[in-house]
């Protein structure tokens, strides 16, 4: 599989993935979230971000529409999730910190009864008799690096198994949401 190929195939599964559902947020949600601020630092004391890279939507790198729409509703719900904690988009000179964000999807199956116990728990929603397959898991990860530094400061991960659905990512907010819960406000 080319590379183009599977970037366009991890967009519309994550795609896919968040707008159906993924693991454990608060209110029953099929989000699984963890994050991590690391030790040395006090994410706090930062005021204003920049993205790693420029959205897909200005690459000239033959994006697909899917693709784009996904990056654009990802760095959507981070900027209005940092915007709601007191950090702002940086307009001049160097931003405290940078973010950044990747999808994966791994290939994973049901081969025993403990595995079918924790597929629901993974956001999957076949019945027991087609359970015992092979699924897709897939996971949208954020990173916060401090750009005086260099160093990693903050990440999180959302996951869950992939299944079919409308397409419209209206769980990316909720996970997004989820990933951030633990951040501190900006002392500004």
């Amino acid at each position: 599989m080319g590379l183009g190929v599977a970037r366009r195939a991890t967009a519309i599964a994550l795609l896919t993935l968040l707008g159906t559902g993924c693991g454990i947020l608060p209110g029953g949600s099929q989000i699984q979230v963890q994050s991590e601020t690391l030790p040395w630092v006090d994410v706090s004391r930062y005021h204003t971000y920049a993205w790693w890279t420029a959205p897909l939507e200005t690459s000239r790198r033959g994006y697909s529409q899917t693709e784009a729409l996904l990056d654009w509703r990802i760095r959507k719900a981070v900027d209005r999730d940092l915007g709601a904690r007191g950090y702002a988009p940086a307009t001049a000179g160097r931003p405290d910190f940078v973010v950044a964000y990747r999808l994966a999807i791994s290939e994973t199956s049901t081969e025993s009864f403990r595995d079918y116990l924790s597929y629901p728990a993974e956001g999957g929603h076949q019945g027991m008799g087609d359970s015992f397959m092979d699924y897709q898991r897939g996971t949208l990860m954020l990173t916060v690096e401090d750009a005086a530094t260099r160093r990693l400061a903050w990440r999180a991960q959302a996951s869950a198994a992939l299944e079919g659905g409308d397409g419209r990512g209206s769980k990316i907010d909720p996970a997004v949401r989820g990933m951030f819960e633990r951040v501190p406000v900006s002392a500004r």
